[in-house]
């Protein structure tokens, strides 16, 4: 399995985190495993889209689908060689190109050609293009045109978006008032921005902060939790079977995870 990112032009870094293109031609590599990170992706299927399993049963991907907010781990399969692009957005900004809530598009696959009013099949040049440097180009073009009509920011909901990533011991009761809102209002207008309640977004931040962590052949679990912001490691424990759907020694192992290159991005 091959993973490669790309950073966006300077006009488009503040809608989208990164590029990125994933290669695994071994249709044998077994079962993968995405873990939340509280951000939404395009994806763009180059190749045989993976199958993810859904309610017990194996359904294959959309060619090109928008990936909204999950809230618990991702299984997929490969059913052939896999080829894939993907649009890594930051937790408040993908719906601003899209113009749709984007609550209603959480732990949901939507087809692009079943999102309205955008002109999508400008990414049948991506499919077209022959080096990953045309396509990352062909991307940040496209993204470009999409910008130009995107909807406006939400400076309230992206300033406390930035305060509930960097982790600090601040509630959302205490980002709500910050923001000059109730804390109902505050988590209805996260929601619709960002498409998780806030207090979710949060607990993700953490589990990616501590997932790095373990990452290190030096790291110590209980040091790890405790320094992430958990009270003790049976807390942590609890976070990774929710999040991803088994304990840290168990998805770490795992060199062929999905999870291993997403989390380390």
């Amino acid at each position: 399995m091959r993973y490669q990112e790309m950073e966006p032009d300077a006009a488009m870094a503040r809608f989208v985190r990164c590029y990125w293109m994933l290669e695994d031609l071994d249709a044998d590599s077994g079962i993968q495993r995405v873990v939340p990170d509280g951000r939404a992706e395009l994806i763009l299927n180059l190749g045989q889209p993976y199958e993810c399993l859904t309610e017990s049963v194996w359904r294959p991907q959309p060619r090109r689908f928008f990936f909204g907010q999950i809230t618990g781990p991702l299984v997929l399969r490969p059913a052939g060689p896999a080829r894939m692009m993907g649009i890594r957005f930051h937790p408040h900004t993908a719906g601003q190109l899209l113009e749709v809530p984007m609550c209603e598009l959480t732990d949901a696959f939507v087809p692009l050609d079943d999102i309205s009013g955008k002109p999508f099949r400008e990414f049948d040049e991506i499919e077209e293009s022959r080096s990953p440097g045309d396509r990352f180009a062909a991307l940040d073009r496209i993204l470009r045109g999409l910008a130009k009509r995107a909807g406006p920011e939400d400076r309230l909901i992206s300033a406390a978006v930035s305060e509930l990533a960097a982790g600090g011991s601040m509630g959302v009761g205490k980002v709500a008032d910050r923001a000059g809102l109730s804390v109902r209002q505050f988590e209805r207008r996260f929601r619709t921005t960002v498409g998780l309640p806030p207090k979710l977004f949060s607990r993700m931040q953490r589990f990616q902060r501590v997932f790095r962590a373990l990452e290190s052949a030096e790291a110590r679990w209980a040091d790890a939790a405790v320094q992430s912001g958990y009270y003790d490691q049976a807390h942590l424990i609890r976070d990774f079977r929710e999040f991803a759907g088994k304990p840290p020694a168990a998805l770490l192992g795992e060199d062929t995870d999905l999870a291993r290159h997403f989390v380390r991005s």
